[in-house]
């Protein structure tokens, strides 16, 4: 066992197997995640196998809300991995210097310039999150702009995810906030109106988006979005 301890633990595979996956999809797995990753794969069973997709009958196998698969098919598309033309959906590979680099697109968002508007949203996030969790370091503030730059996430929606992971997180953590954002941007959220109008993502503003009685989201959401809700 020490030994295996050292070089780890050899796999027998089992013999028959009928489904082959590309190595691309288990390198790009950390950057999918193991929903879309799994999601994905199901994808490729389905299509070796010559099984029509279903959604509902995806969602009952994997054991998963038919909402989380519907999410992770909106992040693969999102991603090049899947191209749904209509009756068909495609599958395509990624190869992984193709794939998804987010440390490089972050550096790239950080070296684009910001006009006016942007730079004062920028900055207003940047001391929200302060104020809320605490200062973002150098690489936080990156992945911040990378957010609101190369996947177009208004200021509104990352302070909105940063309220969903303060309610739901018992040690709120970058990663974190990153899965959230990860999540809505694969269902095409974008900003503050998407958000209302999908309520179900974002318990904080579900009393708001159903007309209920003000609240202490809804106040905290007043003073901050007064225009809101004029």
């Amino acid at each position: 066992m020490a030994g295996a301890k050292n070089k780890g633990v050899l796999l027998r595979g089992v013999k028959g197997l009928p489904i082959q996956v590309p190595g691309e999809i288990l390198k790009c797995q950390a950057d999918l995640g193991p929903t879309a990753t799994l999601v994905w794969i199901n994808l490729v069973a389905f299509s070796q196998l010559g099984q029509a997709f279903r959604i509902n009958s995806l969602a009952r196998q994997m054991g998963l809300p038919k909402r989380e698969v519907s999410q992770a098919l909106a992040l693969l598309a999102d991603r090049g991995w899947i191209n749904d033309e209509g009756l068909e959906i495609r599958l395509t590979v990624q190869a992984e210097a193709e794939s998804l680099d987010p440390v490089q697109e972050e550096v790239a968002a950080a070296a684009e310039p910001l006009v006016n508007g942007e730079s004062d949203a920028y900055e207003w996030l940047v001391s929200y999150i302060s104020a809320r969790i605490t200062v973002p370091t150098p690489e936080e503030q990156r992945k911040l702009l990378y957010w609101m730059q190369s996947k177009s996430l208004s200021h509104e929606v990352i302070a909105v995810a940063i309220e969903e992971m303060c309610a739901s997180a018992a040690h709120p953590s970058f990663p974190y906030l990153e899965g959230i954002l990860r999540n809505w941007h694969g269902v095409g959220i974008r900003t503050y109106n998407d958000l209302l109008e999908n309520p179900y993502l974002a318990k904080v503003l579900a009393p708001i988006a159903g007309g209920k009685d003000v609240n202490s989201a809804e106040k905290r959401w007043r003073e901050v979005f007064p225009d809101e809700f004029d």
